[in-house]
């Protein structure tokens, strides 16, 4: 008969390892501490348990995915820095992470939680899903074969790779799902951010294979070389991904003249109807702790996205294309009008007749990056070169005309000095200065057009 061995998580070399690894942490450690105290050497500027954390991570024999240390506040300071036009959204989140964070601190009243979030195409879901991974773990791993790094803790699952209808192969699924989860588990000692995208295309009772990690049990049960292995899932995190009551979100909108207007209670009663009816099909609706509506965008919540990206689009190339890159108020306002943002009417009717209206983007933020952003990119590339790292360039709008300019000022040729002196009468001259010399600036209107 098989045995059964519960683990609480391992590093990334595997149980088996746990022995040498805190071995060789401790002679590292040991090592450190003599190397700290020889004559002549400074004292280490990060805490002891700080230095072995770090160093246990980059050796691999240390914890792999270790959390913030305060994860509630975290994740209310990061979204609110890289998230637009949920606020909503972001409250409920930071909500369901604070009541889970109180239950961590008792071993009597510990389980995973359980997210839903659903809404429109582009309204920001699996951002909010990445943001969360990235607010909630210490460190970031570099992706195989690129130079991008995710949250050490994510692990994410695509609902259209399990949605095969033809073959339904559920066994072939399962198998799947319990081994990716259980090496990503073990990997990361069981603290992770689990996400499953589009969960409204995977293909029924597909996703049982889950439901005792999800439950109170807060375990996971998966076999090794003939062996019941368990490993605890109450430092996990599920955060199921939809557009499931997309319709019922809107019709429930539209008769409110303002977004902020919306009962919240209302909008999660009837989502939550939506999301009850689908979870009965799949089978685990019982185990969700709090759905998250996202709520369509309007073509002021896009201008809000737009201004967001043409920051990070300044910080990101500082240095590379321009010392600081100035947008002008009401360029983001404007942009969000441009034809490469599709809007269109969403209407209630009552008795047949249509009784309100409202407009949204009809694929939410998923077109900013494809069509205003891509378009003003390719104007900089186009007209910035030869690129400046020291110039300031400036995008500005004309109030009549509408067209667009791009604006670079930089420095005359350091090389070239003139002498202060040279330019004022001798009693213009403030002696309190001792520099004599000065840089000319030049601005060069490098493009002038209108955005198409």
């Amino acid at each position: 008969m098989a045995g059964t061995t519960r683990v609480r998580g391992g590093g990334a070399s595997g149980g088996a390892w746990r022995p040498f690894a805190l071995l060789t942490l401790s002679l590292l450690a040991a090592l450190a501490s003599l190397t700290a105290r020889a004559p002549g050497a400074t004292a280490l500027s990060i805490p002891w348990d700080q230095y072995l954390e770090v160093l246990g991570f980059y050796s691999g024999f240390g914890y792999q995915c270790t959390f913030v240390e305060n994860p509630s506040q975290n994740v209310r300071s990061y979204l609110q820095t890289h998230l637009r036009a949920q606020d909503r959204a972001l409250e409920s989140v930071v909500a369901a992470i604070e009541a889970w964070e109180f239950s961590r601190s008792s071993s009597n009243d510990r389980s995973p939680l359980v997210l839903a979030i659903t809404g429109p195409t582009g309204t920001g879901k699996t951002e909010m899903s990445n943001l969360l991974a990235e607010s909630l773990f210490k460190r970031r791993t570099k992706l195989p074969n690129s130079e991008k790094r995710v949250a050490s803790g994510l692990l994410v699952f695509r609902g259209e790779d399990f949605s095969d209808n033809f073959t339904n192969p559920i066994t072939e699924y399962h198998t799947q799902i319990k081994t990716r989860l259980a090496e990503h588990l073990h990997h990361c000692s069981g603290q992770a951010v689990v996400v499953i995208d589009e969960v409204q295309k995977v293909v029924p009772h597909t996703l049982d294979v889950l439901m005792e990690a999800l439950s109170s049990r807060a375990q996971f049960t998966y076999y090794k070389h003939g062996v019941s292995r368990k490993i605890d899932t109450s430092n996990v995190i599920f955060v199921l991904v939809s557009d499931i009551g997309v319709l019922e979100m809107e019709h429930v909108m539209i008769q409110y003249e303002q977004r902020g207007d919306v009962p919240m209670a209302t909008l999660e009663k009837v989502v939550k109807a939506a999301l009850d009816a689908q979870w009965k099909r799949l089978n685990f609706g019982k185990m969700i702790n709090q759905v998250i509506p996202f709520l369509p965008f309007e073509q002021t919540h896009i201008a809000e996205i737009i201004a967001l990206k043409l920051a990070q689009l300044d910080r990101n190339y500082r240095g590379i294309y321009w010392h600081r890159l100035w947008i002008e108020d009401g360029i983001a306002e404007f942009m969000s009008r441009l034809d490469s943002m599709h809007y269109e009417v969403r209407s209630a009717k009552v008795g047949g007749k249509v009784a309100s209206s409202k407009i949204f983007a009809k694929y939410g933020a998923r077109n900013v990056e494809t069509g205003p952003i891509q378009l003003l990119k390719s104007k900089l590339l186009r007209y910035l070169r030869p690129f400046n790292p020291d110039a300031e360039v400036r995008i500005s709008q004309d109030a009549d005309s509408k067209e667009i300019s791009i604006t670079s000022c930089a420095p005359d040729d350091p090389m070239v000095t003139v002498q202060a002196t040279k330019q004022r009468s001798s009693g213009d001259v403030d002696d309190t200065h001792d520099d004599g010399n000065f840089v000319g600036i030049s601005c060069v209107t490098r493009w002038t057009g209108k955005f198409t």
